[in-house]
């Protein structure tokens, strides 16, 4: 059956055992060849790409369905392209090139800032769909074929890199590998020159293919264009250590022994059982461990093993120099740095669940890949607040200043912000096809949670006093913390827990400030001006004190706001700080 199956899934033939002379040698395939084995070939494209399509909705759904902006994607590359232009492509993030999202996030503005979200993703989700087509089609000397790229969609990691354009680049990079291991075919060295520059350009990864592509060239000394491949990586790969050098910021973390014995229980028990019995992963460890070694030892021969045991023992030694293994877990740590090593892990047990000769390795590297789809199951999707782009772009306008939201972990309550001032939001709505000036005024107030002095926000950043209080006041509480200051007083829905509830009336005037602070939920929590053009706006989640601007040029002089706690949860509750006097 294991033959059966492994014959179907390869669109050549080729012998189960590979020696080194022969690994780089040429055969017919898709790529190149005969007309009936490529036509054979692309008849199976029909279901490649529905079956890699189908799983990228599996486990990217909730980006898909509510599009947003993510981390340095909104505070660096976004503000990089209005400021720059085209040149931010050279600019390095966090100390190093990323090619790949910046061209995503430069396409998807110039089309439209309004609808930014949705293109970026899209586009990122389109990136992973060609990487899963090159992955499961390439004429590669590692059996699997789309097994192998299903494995990249079916990781027992928190799908953190799935669908957002800033990460575009940890697929990208997958193709390095595929390069590695890739049959030296004279008709497709421009593919593979292409791929070489957006990833490499992309992924300090390039870094660890590297020294395989020039193995790669020992064995094939008579080949031209397999050495000017290789030398166009070195090139590309010493633009990406320049730029790393000189940035100053890639941080290295450091390495102990005591990392090298939780990389057994982190990095190769979490990939067989993390998600589901966490205290078996030591055990599964060391019986993966032992199956990838014995498989290895039994042939010495096969170059492919040995480069497999390469990049993964590559890939876990550049996670771990990036972040302290210490506050990595697959699930909620930094997931992002699970993913290298756990496609290596997935195509290493594919090998020996395909060609070994050994019935006992099949199956028990059979049963680790099974098990490791159940334990994806508990990380299947990443679900996410949803931030109002499009709404608070058309604020933006009717602002001095204006920040837009931006999500660092998917959670409403603590987001990053990218900052635009009001002729920005102008010149980017009028060259955007999409936009249509809105019927109401956006969100009557800006919400700014950082004070420009990095100072905490105190009763000089409030401007309405307690005098403004209306007549028939709910809100005789506090904060859980019972704020008390100088100057100034707390009134909140928080009496004797979160499930109070309430309303607060203010009488106030355009200009004015006051400073805010909430629950975790915000499910009942809201906020209504009784002016024009502005409807009930849901309160923002605020951990801390932030300030709430009512500076929307479009409200009156004067306005009434309302603050409500319609929630007997527990969990919710609000509180304004107000001057004393």
């Amino acid at each position: 059956m294991v033959v059966k199956l492994r014959h179907y899934l390869r669109c050549y033939n080729k012998n189960t055992e590979l020696n080194i002379l022969n690994l780089f040698s040429a055969r017919q395939n898709m790529w190149s060849g005969s007309f009936s084995s490529s036509y054979s070939c692309w008849k199976r494209t029909w279901v490649t790409l529905p079956i890699g399509l189908l799983l990228l909705v599996i486990r990217t759904w909730p980006r898909l369905l509510h599009p947003e902006v993510w981390q340095e994607d909104g505070t660096y590359n976004l503000p990089g392209f209005f400021q720059n232009g085209l040149t931010d492509l050279l600019e390095p993030v966090n100390g190093y090139l990323i090619v790949v999202p910046k061209m995503i996030t430069m396409l998807s503005v110039s089309i439209s800032i309004t609808q930014y979200p949705m293109i970026s993703t899209f586009l990122a989700c389109g990136v992973m769909l060609v990487v899963f087509y090159i992955v499961a089609t390439a004429p590669i000397h590692i059996h699997g074929g789309i097994l192998l790229a299903a494995a990249c969609l079916l990781l027992p990691s928190n799908p953190e890199v799935f669908g957002l354009p800033l990460y575009s680049f940890w697929w990208t990079s997958i193709l390095l590998f595929v390069v590695v291991f890739w049959n030296a075919n004279q008709n497709d060295w421009i593919l593979r020159a292409v791929i070489i520059i957006m990833a490499s350009l992309s992924s300090p990864v390039c870094i660890a293919t590297l020294p395989l592509l020039w193995v790669r060239v020992c064995f094939l000394r008579k080949n031209p264009r397999e050495i000017s491949l290789t030398l166009l990586a070195t090139s590309c790969v010493a633009i990406q250590i320049w730029i790393m050098i000189h940035s100053n910021i890639y941080v290295v973390s450091q390495i102990n022994i005591a990392s090298f014995y939780l990389i057994i229980t982190k990095f190769i028990g979490s990939y067989a059982i993390g998600n589901i019995f966490p205290m078996f992963r030591w055990y599964f460890g060391l019986f993966i461990l032992s199956l990838l070694i014995v498989t290895v030892l039994r042939d010495l021969r096969s170059p492919a093993k040995w480069g497999l045991a390469y990049l993964l023992c590559a890939t876990i030694l550049m996670s771990i120099s990036r972040l302290s293994i210490n506050h990595l877990h697959q699930a909620i740590g930094s997931p992002r740095y699970f993913f290298f090593p756990f496609i290596i892990l997935s195509w290493f047990l594919l090998q020996i669940a395909l060609t070994e000769t050994s019935r006992l390795l099949r199956m028990g590297a059979l049963f680790i890949l099974c098990l490791s789809i159940l334990n994806a199951i508990p990380v299947l999707d990443r679900k996410h607040d949803d931030l109002n782009w499009a709404t608070h772009l058309a604020s933006c306008p009717h602002f001095k200043e204006y920040e837009l939201p931006v999500h660092i972990d998917g959670n409403i309550a603590g987001t990053w912000a990218l900052k635009l001032t009001k002729q920005q939001c102008n010149s980017l709505l009028d060259k955007d096809p999409f936009f249509k000036p809105a019927v109401t005024g956006g969100f009557p107030f800006r919400v700014i949670r950082k004070h420009p002095d990095d100072r905490p926000f105190e009763q000089n950043d409030v401007t309405v006093a307690i005098n403004k209080v209306q007549p028939g006041n709910e809100w005789l509480g506090a904060d859980p913390q019972k704020s008390h200051k100088n100057g100034i007083v707390v009134l909140g829905s928080f009496m004797d827990s979160g499930a109070g509830t309430g309303s607060l009336t203010l009488k106030m005037r355009r200009g004015d400030k006051l400073l805010y602070r909430s629950g975790l939920l915000r499910s009942g929590q809201f906020i209504e001006v009784q002016a024009p053009l502005f409807r009930v706006t849901t309160s923002p989640v605020a951990r801390e004190w932030v300030q709430l601007d009512f500076s929307n040029d479009l409200l009156p002089d004067e306005f009434s706001v309302i603050f409500s706690d319609r929630s007997t949860d527990w969990h919710e509750w609000s509180a304004i700080m107000l001057k004393a006097d």
